[in-house]
């Protein structure tokens, strides 16, 4: 089992983390033991079973005699929900939101998809202090942006996605279709050859609109995400101006998305 950064001693982590550490140690390997996952996030026995438990009753694995394994395609059918998926591949999409921001010019207009990578790169332009306008349907990060008097913070409207920071329906719809902004920096559940895509039919009714309303659309994806696809199609892979992942991204199928036009920028650890 690869454990790398879940080797080291853990003290007081929260649900999310342990239950984020879980998905990325059998999105590695399938399957592991009880035993396994404890020694690898440093918990105990027991909050290892419950943390099994929850993520079985929400379809992402089948609990085995003495372990788990992965349900087939659950990381691309279903949504672990924004408190762990903050936690899934953090470095990687530190890297990829600090990528993106690096290319936001100041006075620009951006859309800010509802994403934990999104969510980062939001975080990268605060620490930059550039004057932009921010447009988006996401409560954190319209609280983040909030934070710099250089800033202005639209939010689109809407109703909040139960369990998430999601705005999404009207009127945030109607809005989006009288914006055109300079970029979108937009997050996708699953990246393949034919495009984006994502779980539910609401969040890609806004991401479509997103995608639209931008003069540059800019997906941000770890690497995890490339290769299979999600149920709906937000758009066409040749709707993308660029698709920031990060550097475990397979090279074959960044090869493959540039043979289709797509522009692959790569985000390096934090460690090169």
């Amino acid at each position: 089992m690869t454990t790398d950064r879940h080797s080291t001693s853990r003290v007081a982590l929260i649900p999310a983390q342990r239950q984020a550490m879980i998905l990325e140690l059998l999105q590695a390997d399938g399957a592991a033991s009880v035993q396994q996952f404890a020694d690898a996030i440093g918990a105990s026995v027991a909050t290892i079973r419950r943390d099994l438990e929850t993520l079985e009753a929400k379809g992402f694995l089948d609990r085995t005699f003495g372990g788990a394994s992965l349900r087939a395609r659950a990381l691309v059918r279903l949504e672990p929900g924004h408190a762990v998926s903050a936690h899934i591949r953090h470095d990687e999409k530190v890297a990829i939101g600090q990528t993106a921001a690096a290319r936001i010019e100041p006075h620009q207009s951006v859309i800010f998809d509802s994403s934990s990578t999104v969510r980062e790169a939001a975080q990268a332009i605060l620490e930059r202090d550039i004057p932009i306008t921010a447009i988006t349907n996401d409560i954190l990060v319209a609280q983040t942006l909030a934070n710099s008097t250089a800033i202005t913070v639209l939010t689109i409207g809407g109703r909040v996605r139960p369990g998430s920071m999601t705005l999404f329906g009207p009127p945030g719809e109607e809005f989006l279709l009288g914006v055109k902004a300079d970029v979108a920096l937009i997050g996708a559940h699953a990246v393949t050859l034919d495009g984006p895509s994502e779980v539910t039919i609401e969040i890609t009714r806004i991401k479509q609109l997103m995608t639209k309303a931008a003069r540059s659309v800019r997906v941000l994806a770890d690497h995890t995400k490339l290769g299979d696809a999600s149920t709906f199609r937000i758009c066409s892979i040749g709707d993308i101006d660029e698709l920031v992942t990060d550097w475990r991204a397979d090279p074959t199928i960044c090869a493959a998305l540039r043979e289709r036009g797509a522009t692959v920028t790569i985000a390096k650890s934090g460690t090169e």
